[in-house]
């Protein structure tokens, strides 16, 4: 079957369960990953929209390109070629673009998750959802979202399991300064950000934004106490004098 399903969602179940169905290693990621595992999403206002795609996997690209052009998908052959180590680049026929991240998630910050993908069905694991966007310097709307929806339907949990997992969270942000600089930046801004709107909304929307807050300034702590890296350390000397995160290109 190769009919293209106009709604994102549910294009992303179709694809993950075809790849299920070949043995390929695929997950969501993004926002689509997020409205797969976090219902509440669909109570916040404004109501979230999806357009592009975000799927995870594991090498080779081959198999992946196989996977996706036998289910209604062109690759961008020229990007493919130069970035199909880590990335890859696939259009449906409307156009809709679907990004392929192998092995590796490279934005602001670098998110290794070879070794998670086989943690959880249909998506990454939680905690690997919540710094993908987390490590985000800039959070859009749509972000800011995704984050409140994930910690409202998740606790945090010591482990992987139905929760967000703190010591995979401690050990990223624990190794690299940089990472911690903006996931604690982003934490202290939505946490206030969330504690404003809380005082003005409605009692289904306050509820959400208590748990969220709650688990964001839960987070914030566990990682104001845990153990640090020498070259953690050593990086944070230097602190923000030097830009510690990158600045994608955007791709299309």
């Amino acid at each position: 079957m190769t009919d293209v399903a106009p709604d994102p969602v549910e294009e992303v179940r179709r694809l993950l369960t075809a790849a299920n169905g070949s043995a390929v290693p695929v997950r969501a990621i993004g926002g689509v990953a997020v409205a797969l595992i976090a219902p509440t999403i669909g109570r916040l206002s404004p109501t979230r929209t999806y357009h592009d795609i975000d799927l995870a996997a594991t090498g080779p690209a081959g198999p992946v390109s196989e996977l996706l052009g036998g289910h209604g998908y062109e690759a961008a052959r020229r990007f493919n070629a130069l970035n199909g180590s880590e990335r890859l680049l696939f259009h449906d026929p409307a156009g809709r673009r679907v990004d392929v991240f192998i092995g590796t998630l490279r934005m602001c910050h670098t998110l290794p998750f070879a070794t998670r993908i086989a943690t959880h069905a249909w998506t990454l694991p939680p905690a690997d959802l919540v710094l993908s966007k987390l490590q985000i310097v800039e959070l859009t709307e749509r972000d800011a979202q995704d984050l409140l929806a994930l910690l409202a339907d998740h606790p945090l949990t010591p482990s992987d399991g139905d929760g967000i997992a703190i010591d995979r969270i401690e050990a990223v942000c624990g190794g690299d300064w940089g990472w911690w600089r903006t996931v604690d930046d982003n934490l202290r801004r939505l946490i206030e950000r969330w504690r404003a709107e809380r005082l003005a909304a409605a009692a289904d929307s306050a509820a959400i934004l208590e748990r969220g807050i709650e688990r964001a300034v839960g987070l914030r702590g566990v990682l104001a106490d845990a153990p640090r890296s020498v070259g953690w350390r050593l990086r944070a000397i230097v602190g923000p004098r030097v830009r510690w995160y990158d600045e994608p290109e955007e791709v299309r």
